[in-house]
């Protein structure tokens, strides 16, 4: 839009001429898309209250009001990551390491092989531990340890177990020659 002025010289029809194209150029007020259609200004005035601020709310319910001028923080912690970029965009992620966890729930957590299910550990290619098993029982399937101090105790291969240092057979004919040798 042109800038549109009466030079203190201009005729009355220079003036109404240009008075009209100026209000042709503002828009019919009643065409605001605001409650207060009385001035430019009101409903400019409106607009600006409208938009100056925005309400936070948590899952909590905990509210932050954000005003005009504000600048929001989004923070990560604990293998969390926020990060801004163009063009208005807010990438949340979850790093591969996470701390700070006291409690975990899932129906099965998995690294892709070994998962843990309803307090069973399944699919483990290896399992290394000492210490005591506290109220319960590990178990392959064939053999168990149940409720004790446990640290190297038992070695299996395929070919003989050892208990305590002292290899055990495992092979059938070997047990039988043992036995019948007495």
């Amino acid at each position: 839009m042109a800038l549109r002025s009466v030079a203190s010289s201009d005729t009355l029809q220079t003036f109404r001429t240009t008075f009209n194209t100026l209000a042709t150029d503002m828009g019919d007020l009643q065409s605001l898309n605001t409650t207060t259609k009385s001035s430019i200004v009101a409903a400019m005035n409106e607009v600006l209250l409208s938009t100056s601020a925005f309400t936070l709310r948590d899952s909590t319910s905990s509210v932050q009001s954000i005003a005009d001028g504000d600048t929001l923080n989004i923070v990560g912690s604990n293998g969390v990551t926020a990060v801004v970029s163009a063009t208005d965009t807010l990438t949340i992620s979850l790093s591969g390491t996470v701390s700070g966890i006291t409690s975990l729930t899932s129906t099965t957590l998995s690294d892709g092989t070994l998962s843990i299910n309803s307090g069973s550990v399944t699919s483990a290619v290896n399992f290394t531990g000492s210490g005591t098993i506290q109220g319960g029982t590990i178990t392959d399937g064939t053999a168990s340890l149940t409720s004790g101090t446990f640290s190297s105790l038992v070695s299996v291969d395929s070919a003989a177990m050892t208990i305590n240092s002292v290899n055990v057979a495992t092979q059938p004919f070997a047990i039988a020659q043992a036995v019948a040798l007495g």
